[in-house]
């Protein structure tokens, strides 16, 4: 049986925007968008995506609120979508979703770091949650405008404590939808070794290019001294996962070990800037706690010596600290 369902994504920039368009594509599905900073643009003319794997397009979505507040009215909704910045210092993520949220509401986490799930799982233990680790290239270069390169796959499973059969069955038939719409998705029994997966790259190569003051990442492992960084932060990170997780990582990309994770940096044809430091550049939160806090948290649980990974957190902190001001 086909799904129809009623999706509200949280959270309209680059990840969110990508996959609402591809969830849209279904006409069984309402899909709409909370946008924050670029709500004026999104309400009035929608998304203008560039993609090398999909092409050009334009998404208009059904619906596009400015709060949840505002998105409360038009539930309920079966799936919430989290595409927001993971901000845990700067606001209370799981407290500003909670008026869409229901116990028949699934919540499906697409954002960065380590450590995320557990605020949701607790305010809310009765809505099923699911976990996502989104390798996909894509950026938001313009308020509104989306550029996507050839690549999507999501890795996704539900988060300890909620792997009932009703709620498997249900993420899978998301999944299914966005792979029968081009994204690449496999459901995972435990998604953290993806998570991992992910945040070698993530957690080195973010912090970094803040500390470097604007380089690309090509250009840091064209560097012999702060790719030998990037890789002595790497190399934290394949030992503290693995020591968490008690699983090898899954080798997306190729990625098994540093020396592979700084040759596929290079293989990259255009330049890479960091999210970290664009959000450096304009004065914005950085998402240090989920990227650099709650694994060196994890270190300490778990007796693993991370001293790169502390020395990025007391740097950055102190970056942040001096342009908030």
């Amino acid at each position: 049986m086909e799904l129809r369902a009623k999706i509200l994504v949280v959270g309209g920039g680059a990840i969110g925007g990508l996959v609402a368009w591809r969830l849209s594509i279904n006409h069984n599905l309402s899909v709409s968008v909370v946008c924050r900073s670029n709500y004026d643009a999104i309400s009035r003319h929608g998304y203008r995506i560039s993609s090398a794997l999909y092409g050009e397009g334009t998404y208009i979505p059904e619906s596009v609120f400015a709060s949840v507040e505002q998105a409360q009215s038009a539930g309920p909704y079966d799936y919430v979508v989290v595409a927001l910045k993971a901000l845990p210092n700067i606001y209370d993520c799981p407290s500003l979703i909670a008026p869409v949220i229901s116990a028949n509401t699934m919540i499906v986490l697409m954002q960065n770091g380590i450590g995320i799930e557990a605020s949701f799982a607790e305010r809310f233990p009765e809505a099923p949650l699911a976990s996502t680790a989104c390798f996909v290239s894509v950026k938001q270069t313009s308020p509104g405008h989306l550029k996507h390169g050839a690549f999507a796959m999501l890795a996704a499973g539900m988060h300890d404590g909620f792997r009932t059969r009703p709620n498997i069955r249900k993420l899978q038939q998301l999944l299914r939808i966005l792979e029968h719409n081009q994204v690449n998705c496999l459901y995972e029994h435990d998604v953290q070794p993806y998570r991992w997966q992910k945040h070698i790259l993530n957690g080195s190569t973010n912090p970094v290019s803040v500390v470097c003051g604007g380089s690309s990442c090509q250009e840091m492992v064209r560097n012999d001294h702060c790719c030998k960084l990037l890789q002595e932060l790497m190399a934290e990170i394949f030992v503290l996962g693995k020591a968490v997780t008690g699983k090898a990582f899954p080798g997306v990309d190729g990625i098994v070990d540093p020396q592979s994770a700084t040759d596929y940096i290079k293989s990259i044809p255009v330049p890479v800037y960091t999210s970290m430091l664009v959000d450096s550049q304009c004065k914005r939160p950085m998402e240090l706690e989920v990227i650099l806090k709650n694994p060196i948290l994890l270190a300490e649980k778990h007796n693993v010596d991370v001293p790169n990974m502390k020395a990025m957190y007391a740097l950055l902190s102190m970056i942040e600290a001096g342009y908030s001001k």
